[in-house]
């Protein structure tokens, strides 16, 4: 198995490539493309490494990812929204990992972020009320996970993540970034 890490500048870089990026190379928007390389892109781990960014294979190179753009408008059109509530939170919270809220982010935000319409307090208490009232296990998890966020972020630091002035603009920046590290492939150093 080759083994891989991609080094990112931040935690906003971190999020978007673990919650949405990783999975559009492995079962998404670059599955059916030519370049095979997505199959090694979607089984990598994520590190901030501001100094150091890049994917740095353990022994070898197996391809060529100066291919991959991942500000894409095309891309963008389908997962921009989730993509971008996303990104507004880890930014404002200074936080890489929303794995906790991940679904409460989608199904309760991206589309009124889309709209830029306000997400409230009473938005996130019926979905979670929902989620609760649920028969299925996996519903009533998610329920738990972001109860237990809310309750260590605090529901009002939380609304304020997902309604910060953090646009499509300051997302696309990070793309860029994202691409250009993408093009930075290499073994790893020795030391």
């Amino acid at each position: 198995m080759i083994k891989a890490t991609i080094k990112v500048q931040n935690e906003v870089q971190k999020v978007l490539l673990d919650s949405e990026l990783l999975g559009q190379f492995s079962d998404g928007y670059w599955e059916n493309s030519r370049n095979q390389s997505w199959d090694y892109l979607g089984k990598v781990q994520i590190a901030n490494d501001s100094d150091n960014t890049g994917v740095v294979f353990e022994d070898f190179v197996p391809c060529d990812y100066k291919a991959y753009s991942v500000n894409n408008k095309t891309l963008l059109e389908y997962v921009g929204d989730r993509m971008l509530v996303k990104a507004r939170v880890s930014n404002y919270l200074r936080i890489s990992d929303l794995s906790s809220i991940e679904c409460l982010l989608e199904y309760a935000c991206s589309q009124k972020v889309s709209k830029n319409v306000e997400v409230k307090e009473e938005d996130i208490i019926k979905l979670i009320s929902e989620w609760q009232k649920d028969s299925s296990k996996f519903w009533n998890k998610e329920a738990e996970k972001s109860i237990a966020f809310i309750k260590n972020t605090g529901l009002q630091n939380l609304l304020q993540a997902i309604n910060s002035d953090y646009k499509m603009s300051n997302m696309r920046k990070e793309l860029n970034s994202i691409t250009k590290i993408l093009k930075n492939t290499r073994t790893k150093e020795i030391a």
